[in-house]
């Protein structure tokens, strides 16, 4: 969300920050698992073989993907689920975005249908797409193989299933906090479509005008001038072009919004007197991809080429005309193709190549707050007030070969090469990335996997005025050994301990360092190690359920002090626990139960007046991220029945969010309200977490 301050810029978390506050029953959690790929081991979470797929098949949710749409707390969102699975939690809150074992959640890549996205998540945390049109997902967590390019986390990749041809049909839904039409069928004999559409209705919870209150029911200082508001929309026109070819069309977009009014006597002012005015954020993108498939009997050809658009506005401070503002406008033209070639039946190679052309216009006037994810507060690093006009030109371009060869019926290697480059820095790398699996059998794996990875630093430190634009590009390996056993048709196990090290990471400069004036250095390693295990229960006897445990450690280092701190989202131990049960043909329910270790602060030691602003007030910290809060919990329940409404097929879904209404801790700061002097150290805990919250839905289709 911040543009141009790096990582935590004060203003980055008043998004989330004023919408959490906003004290709505508005929760996040998502997502899915990676697939199984290999008949010889479809138990296997990553085992690779290529194998041409009937178009049929693409038109119907999985079993897996459909586990997580009713997995109760994700709201039918299949990618919100996604914190339920193992290595994966959210980054600073409920409803901030996945980090994955140990890396940022800006190290992670996304792609819908082979193709760039802008973002999949709306800042409430659920994701930008219907529960209807998500055919699969895959999550590939550590050492994934050449095809993904400029990623050093995880890759989400999100298959959007195609259309079915159908008479034309059309659903309507309706929830809580959220309403949507979705349209699909036949169009001629070869051709059909679907487009979703949906809003959310949080609006209808708010007055324009209204002055929020905190949890005691006192006034905040914050008034709603347009109520938060996201809206997102996706269409496919798939044609079949004879028995070998397809033509696809797809297209996509999502917004989100909100305007406050900051009284001086409001927290955030009382902290930052700059931000005293009106707030205005505005998030959007949308994209258009064209994407050709030729299946043959040994080989499988996917081109596709497309335009990306996003366009990001934050103004704050704003008094009239006068104020502070950041602009982020991109456009990218992609082209990417990719070919599955099966030369024996023992062998098969998959090669990857593409391009992204990148005209990004940003626009910045403020405060510079030069900091990143190892700093606990922006707020004390603040710089001088900038004004900067810049436009970025660029290409980033990559090859990847993935050779996959059946050793025997016991081995299978994968071996491949990644090479990726871009114009803006002249940077050029070679990354191997292999992967060794030994199948025991019919039902049990072990694999060993590694892989180097690379991407550009954030633009946002990039640009000269704000940043430094001769950054190198920060890079990561990652170690992975996975064991996993299939224990009759309905249960499987598994368990991977990981290793990931990192460097080139961005380190903020301040007074202190010598060359201050460039702003930020690559001067900070990392590194993330732990071991993930999960049991799954398929559906049988009515029920299927999984459980998930985690344990990780995830450290950086400033490399110019030797200083060693755990990362600001360092989460050692997560334990989940989803159970669904087919109570009859009309009704099934289950629960969700979630466990996790506290979230990691710096605590605060002193109070110091703020050096702008005599009358107020700024924290003394202690080491970064030395404490941690006590561990978070949540119980999330769901139940369905399939309705029939005047002859029409209708679903109803009865769910409660946090069933015992705990409320976790999740930063501190000083009690700006209450605080006159230096002398005194009064400190106030937020919390994050909804009181209990049930919900209806409803659906419909004619």
């Amino acid at each position: 969300m911040n543009l141009y301050v790096a990582t935590k810029n004060p203003f980055k978390f008043a998004v989330p920050a004023l919408m959490m506050g906003l004290s709505l029953p508005l929760y996040s959690a998502a997502q899915s698992a990676e697939k199984k790929q290999d008949e010889a081991d479809d138990k296997s979470i990553e085992h690779v073989q290529v194998i041409s797929r009937k178009y049929e098949g693409l038109t119907n949710i999985t079993e897996d993907t459909e586990k997580l749409v009713t997995m109760p707390g994700a709201g039918g969102d299949p990618l919100r689920a996604i914190f339920a699975l193992p290595g994966v939690i959210p980054a600073g809150g409920s409803m901030s975005e996945p980090a994955v074992r140990g890396s940022s959640p800006k190290d992670n890549r996304f792609e819908v249908d082979f193709m760039p996205t802008g973002y999949i998540f709306h800042d409430f945390g659920n994701s930008i797409f219907s529960k209807y049109i998500v055919q699969d997902f895959r999550l590939y967590t550590a050492a994934f193989n050449p095809s993904f390019t400029n990623a050093t986390g995880a890759v989400f990749d999100v298959s959007l299933r195609s259309p079915k041809f159908q008479p034309i049909e059309t659903t309507v839904d309706l929830t809580m906090f959220r309403a949507g039409l979705f349209f699909e069928g036949q169009v001629t004999e070869n051709s059909a479509f679907y487009f979703s559409a949906r809003k959310s209705t949080l609006p209808l919870f708010f007055d324009t005008g209204e002055e929020l209150e905190d949890d005691d029911g006192e006034l905040t200082g914050i008034t709603i001038n347009d109520p938060p508001d996201d809206h997102d929309y996706q269409g496919k026109w798939y044609w079949q072009l004879g028995k070998h070819n397809s033509l696809t069309l797809s297209f996509t977009g999502a917004e989100d919004v909100f305007a406050a009014g900051i009284s001086d006597y409001s927290d955030w002012a009382l902290k930052s007197p700059e931000f005293v005015g009106d707030v205005i954020y505005d998030r959007k993108f949308n994209g258009q991809h064209l994407v050709w498939d030729n299946e043959l009997k040994n080989s499988h050809l996917k081109v596709g080429v497309g335009v990306l658009h996003n366009d990001t506005r934050i103004d704050y401070g704003k008094v009239e005309d006068d104020g502070f503002f950041q602009d982020d406008v991109s456009d990218q033209y992609i082209a990417k193709a990719r070919w599955r070639y099966k030369r024996s039946k023992a062998q098969s190679v998959v090669l990857d190549a593409g391009v992204n052309h990148i005209n990004n216009q940003l626009s910045f006037y403020g405060f510079l707050y030069n900091c990143t994810e190892i700093d606990p507060d922006c707020e004390l690093k603040k710089g001088e007030k900038v004004s900067v006009e810049y436009e970025l030109n660029y290409n980033q371009y990559y090859l990847g070969a993935n050779h996959i060869w059946d050793l025997s019926e016991d081995w299978q290697s994968e071996i491949g090469v990644h090479y990726q480059g871009n114009t803006y820095l002249d940077d050029h790398f070679v990354l191997p990335r292999m992967q060794l699996h030994y199948f025991m059998g019919q039902d049990k794996t072990i694999s060993v996997k590694y892989g180097q990875y690379a991407r550009m630093q954030d633009k946002a430190i990039l640009v000269p005025g704000i940043g430094n634009p001769s950054l190198k590009s920060q890079q990561a390996d990652h170690y992975a050994v996975s064991f996993s056993q299939s224990i009759d048709t309905d249960w499987e196990w598994s368990i991977e301990p990981y290793y990931k090290s990192m460097e080139n990471l961005p380190l903020a400069l301040d007074g202190s360092h010598l060359d201050s004036a460039l702003l930020y250095s690559d001067d900070v390693s990392g590194q993330a190690y732990g071991v993930d295990l999960l049991v799954n229960k398929n559906l049988s006897n009515n029920w299927y359920g999984w459980a998930s445990l985690s344990y990780s450690k995830s450290e950086r280092t400033n490399d110019l002090s030797g200083e060693k701190i755990d990362y600001f989202a360092d989460t050692p131990l997560v334990f989940n626990l989803v159970f669904n049960y087919q109570i009859s043909d009309l009704w099934q329910g289950g629960a969700n139960f979630t466990l996790r270790s506290g979230q990691v602060y710096t605590p605060i030691v002193g109070v110091q007046q703020n050096p702008d602003f005599e009358d107020n007030f700024q924290p003394i910290y202690s080491e970064p991220f030395s404490e941690r809060f006590s561990p978070s919990h949540r119980l999330d329940i769901r139940f369905e029945r399939k309705t029939n409404f005047w002859g029409l097929d209708g679903l109803l879904i009865l769910e409660v969010v946090n069933a015992y209404g705990y409320k976790s801790p999740t930063s501190i700061d000083l009690d700006y309200k209450n605080i006159v002097s230096t002398d005194e150290l009064l400190l106030e805990e937020q919390e994050e977490g909804l009181d209990i919250m049930p919900s209806v839905g409803f659906s419909l289709t004619f």
